[in-house]
């Protein structure tokens, strides 16, 4: 792979890094468990780029760094279900066996996919690959989900005037984010065919799914740091069906 490509990367690692850095202060001033829940899962997820990327960058020959890369992304791939738990269905049985469980389909992915040989986890003829595959990829389809349906529940609030506009549009963003984060994963799944077919990391693989993390990435943080033109808008779009009916 060239340079611009682990470049790329990088990049994106210090995008996962500053958001991670926002969302932990936002989360000691408002001592909420959501927003460190999110801030651990963007610093773990930079963390993991920024193992991962430098052995090939530097050309340094590292398993040891591949595999606590793979580690420490599903690590933070935890914090993320619990705060979709949190936020969505608090005190819901099935919501906190499928945290565990879609955990432990991911580690058990990671682990054997490892002791077959897989260190990377890009071998997709391998169930224990698909293991890994879902376990990373459920929750931001889980997420999805769950936004929607709050989401469609807060406009029917914000209709009776029991919400605020900023309220419906917080939960779209959040299911943007998902939606988002779901394909960039669905994305990886041509990019490894076509490296298994042909041994050559392919050239739109890194845009593809990096782009795709970026507008989620973007998408979250006006979840939680509307810039003041984005709420303005978000006032006037709502202020105008109301003014319409009078």
């Amino acid at each position: 792979m060239e340079v611009e490509f682990y470049l790329f990367n990088l990049i994106s690692a210090l995008v996962y890094l500053t958001v991670g850095i926002r969302l932990f202060a936002l989360s000691r001033s408002t001592r909420e468990r959501a927003e460190f829940l999110l801030a651990l899962n963007y610093l773990c997820t930079s963390i993991s780029y920024i193992l991962y990327e430098f052995p090939g960058l530097f050309e340094i020959d590292s398993m040891r760094v591949a595999i606590a890369a793979r580690i420490i992304y599903s690590v933070g791939i935890v914090p993320l279900l619990l705060f979709t738990r949190d936020v969505f269905r608090s005190g819901s049985r099935w919501a906190n066996a499928l945290v565990w469980v879609t955990a432990l389909t991911l580690f058990s992915g990671v682990l054997f996919s490892t002791l077959d040989g897989d260190i990377e986890g890009l071998i997709v003829n391998s169930v224990w690959f698909w293991c890994d595959w879902i376990g990373y990829t459920a929750p931001y389809v889980w997420i999805s989900a769950e936004a929607l349906l709050a989401y469609s529940a807060a406009r029917k609030r914000l209709r009776l005037g029991f919400c605020k506009p900023d309220v419906p549009n917080r939960y779209l963003l959040w299911a943007l984010f998902g939606i988002l984060a779901t394909l960039a994963g669905i994305s990886l799944i041509p990019l490894y065919l076509e490296y298994a077919a042909t041994q050559v990391w392919p050239r739109w693989g890194d845009y593809a799914s990096g782009g795709l993390e970026a507008a989620a990435t973007v998408a979250l943080w006006f979840a939680f740091f509307p810039p003041a033109f984005y709420r303005r808008w978000i006032n006037r779009t709502a202020a105008a069906p109301a003014d319409a009916t009078h």
